[in-house]
């Protein structure tokens, strides 16, 4: 049996995807976001992962969403768009991107175990997370051991797209 909480934070999460690709103005598309963060963080509260639960929101619908919105209001990127342009080629690449994604989590979905509601075991069962000591330690061996140079290179990301949007924001105003 679901539990009737995964079930409204799901809808929530559809809900808030769909509000966030069809707004109109980028403001709002960015609060939908931060809320479809917020249950996404849920979610992995009610599958027992609490820590990163915690810095799901923490993490991005604090610190990253700030610098979101801090930059669409600092670009003034409150002009409305027309209509969606249906011959162009970035729509159909849009779409097949979109297509493929939706495969790819068809596929995730698929893998989860129905008998517990968990991901299917690897080698980060939960047997093996209290072995190493709990979600903090596994979370943080794999974050400052194997996955350290992704770290580092999406801390540069954040960096460039910050003097990226003051650069264009400078533009703008000269």
């Amino acid at each position: 049996m679901v539990n009737p909480v995964l079930i409204v934070l799901t809808v929530m999460i559809m809900l808030l995807s769909l509000s966030m690709i069809f707004a109109r103005n980028p403001i709002s598309s960015a609060f939908s976001l931060v809320g479809l963060i917020v249950a996404l963080g849920g979610i992995y509260a009610m599958i027992g992962a609490h820590f990163v639960a915690a810095l799901q929101i923490i993490v991005y619908a604090g610190a990253v969403m700030v610098l979101f919105i801090f930059s669409i209001m600092l670009l003034n990127m409150n002009e409305e768009k027309g209509e969606i342009d249906f011959a162009s080629w970035k729509t159909y690449a849009a779409l097949g991107v979109s297509l493929g994604l939706t495969g790819f989590f068809g596929v995730a979905f698929l893998n989860w175990s129905h008998e517990t509601g968990l991901p299917t075991p690897d080698i980060y069962s939960l047997q093996k997370i209290k072995e190493i000591g709990g979600n903090v330690l596994s979370v943080s061996g794999l974050l400052f051991s194997q996955m350290y140079i992704q770290f580092e290179l999406i801390s540069l990301l954040l960096l460039v797209a910050i003097a990226g949007a003051l650069v264009l924001a400078k533009r703008k105003v000269d």
